[in-house]
């Protein structure tokens, strides 16, 4: 049950793990000013009261909607945390946003997506009463990504180019790798331990990082589409269109050709490393397997972090300067559920 007064919150995906865990974070560390009201999954919606739980199951194709939504918020200043990865559920952002509703997601498909449909929100979010659109958990889970990137735009830098290591599946990966024993192992393993998804392929074809190198282009000023990205999949063409148990019993057939990169690499003194980047000059965006001095930041990262080098007119060459470096924990639903978490704590400050 919602004060008049607060901000409202309803979970969409509230049975996944980024949702569950915000769900648990909001309840056991309650911030002032903010009250969830409900949450969602494909199969039913719950609205919380003082009285405690009323549930709705969804009948057919029927889900939630804006005045399921509605009736739980009771009237109050609204906002959607979309913890799900659903296209169906960020179709939704433009028209929540023009009707003042706020939206806060770890979600990638609007900011990654089509421009068209991101302009679409960002011109409701602009428009006279139009709701804000939080996005930092899109990056990093919880580590400080976008706001610093909008921080070094609204007083007056200029971003020349960021690259990194997005993915934490990608940096587990190359950080346990010793390139000699086989690289398929190392996949299987992690496999094995969770660090993949289900299908390794989808860490492994590099789209996941495209689509935050995207995300990263678009907050740097350079409006592109996933399609303008340059990738190398990791994944052989003759293994894409297998099945995923064929994929892992086949993968070892490029394990001399993993092998004879790092070689490569440790000959020249330096260690693989899986980066996105962009050029916002040149106008590019790449995701590729490249070497790097065993100096330089990318080669000491440990577990599954996250690492970003922003180059701009301050920090970098122009500025007389070192690269600003933003490092940490880039995956888990404890630290996106927080960076979600945080910015919805930063719009019920801001309203």
């Amino acid at each position: 049950m919602s004060s008049s007064s607060n901000l409202s919150v309803f979970v969409v995906g509230g049975t996944g793990l980024i949702g569950s865990a915000l769900l648990e974070m909001m309840a056991t560390k309650k911030a002032p000013g903010i009250d969830c009201v409900g949450w969602c999954n494909s199969k039913k919606g719950v609205k919380l009261t003082s009285g405690g739980e009323e549930t709705t199951s969804w009948k057919g194709e029927v889900k939630f909607n804006d005045d399921y939504v509605a009736s739980c918020a009771a009237g109050t200043s609204i906002c959607i945390a979309d913890c799900s990865a659903s296209e169906a559920v960020s179709d939704n952002y433009a028209t929540w946003l023009a009707k003042g509703w706020h939206v806060a997601t770890p979600n990638k498909k609007v900011n990654s997506g089509p421009l068209d449909r991101y302009q679409r929100c960002i011109d409701a979010s602009n428009s006279e009463g139009g709701g804000k659109w939080y996005v930092e958990a899109t990056i990093g889970a919880g580590l400080p990504v976008v706001s610093t990137f909008r921080t070094l735009k609204a007083t007056g830098d200029e971003i020349r180019n960021v690259r990194g290591i997005f993915s934490g599946t990608m940096s587990f990966l190359f950080n346990e790798w010793d390139g000699k024993s086989p690289f398929s192992e190392v996949v299987a393993s992690a496999k094995e331990k969770g660090y993949t998804e289900p299908d390794p392929r989808d860490d492994l074809n590099g789209m996941d990082v495209a689509r935050k190198v995207v995300i990263a282009a678009r907050e740097s000023g350079l409006m592109i589409s996933l399609e303008d990205v340059s990738v190398e999949s990791l994944v052989p063409k003759e293994l894409e269109d297998v099945s995923a148990e064929e994929f892992m019993k086949r993968f070892g057939e490029g394990d001399a050709s993993m092998s004879e990169k790092a070689t490569k690499a440790e000959a020249n003194g330096n260690v693989l490393r899986f980066v996105g980047g962009v050029d916002v000059g040149a106008k590019e965006a790449y995701v590729r397997l490249a070497e790097f001095p065993k100096s330089h930041p990318f080669a000491g990262l440990s577990g599954a972090d996250n690492i970003l080098e922003i180059e701009t007119m301050r920090y970098g060459p122009e500025g007389s300067s070192t690269p600003l470096i933003i490092r940490g924990p880039g995956a888990g639903a404890a630290v996106t559920a927080a960076g979600v978490y945080g910015d919805i704590i930063a719009l019920a400050k801001a309203r």
